[in-house]
């Protein structure tokens, strides 16, 4: 009969203490591309003048207006054309030779062999002359090219107008698919006159431009080199 209660008591316990480890399970969160957050823009305020009954102009009522990007918050088209090639040579050639020749007609006196005639055990007599010849060379060259392009459009967003009138512009673009996930991302400085009447642009007329293309998901795992080959190249000596 104890042995019976100690038994349920056991039971009894590991219940409870299997039930305290029960955790809430919490709804996960989608994948990033699927949240998206986005500025507000205000619309620009109209004042209109005092007993007049014109709105104010505006792209709806502009006599020979278009729908060009002119406010913050207006959209324009960046027409992506970047192509470039860089090339690098150098080379290196250099050359020294160095000759040395002192000789000894007489030795205060005294015989030049100064009366040694098995030097070091060689067995030829002693020589305080000395001739040397040293001579070096180095030839090196080296070449490095790079080639790259970029082509495509992307749709910006006027983020502020500068004082000389100039348009801060930002654009962004996150695709998914298959667990990979590609963004990028665009920003620079437009004239308002490179704006084209189909509200486009291209991106040589993009003044400090920054355009930025990257990934991530399985494909760009597998493009790195993993951590241990990484360490085993920086220290293997050969």
């Amino acid at each position: 009969m104890k042995i019976f209660r100690l038994f349920l008591i056991a039971v009894l316990g590991f219940s409870l203490g299997a039930c305290s480890t029960i955790k809430e399970i919490k709804p996960q969160p989608g994948p990033r591309a699927a949240i998206v957050t986005h500025d507000i823009y205000p619309k620009p305020e109209i004042k209109p003048n005092e007993g007049s009954i014109w709105p104010g102009d505006t792209s709806q009522n502009l006599l020979f207006g278009d729908t060009k990007a002119r406010n913050v918050g207006d959209v324009v088209n960046v027409v992506l054309d970047e192509s470039f090639t860089s090339t690098a040579t150098a080379t290196t050639s250099t050359s020294k030779t160095s000759n040395i020749n002192l000789s000894t007609g007489q030795l205060l006196g005294l015989p030049t062999n100064l009366g040694v005639t098995n030097f070091l055990g060689s067995g030829n007599q002693f020589d305080p002359n000395l001739n040397a010849t040293t001579s070096r060379a180095t030839d090196g060259s080296g070449t490095t090219t790079r080639n790259g392009s970029m082509t495509g459009t992307i749709s910006a967003v006027i983020k502020k107008i500068l004082p000389n009138d100039h348009f801060l512009i930002e654009g962004r673009r996150t695709i998914q698919y298959n667990n990979e996930e590609q963004q990028m991302v665009l920003t620079g400085i437009i004239r308002r006159v490179d704006i084209s009447f189909s509200n486009s642009v291209n991106s040589s007329s993009i003044a400090d431009a920054r355009i930025a293309l990257s990934g991530e998901g399985v494909v760009s795992d597998e493009q790195h080199v993993g951590w241990l080959t990484r360490i085993l190249t920086k220290v293997w000596p050969f």
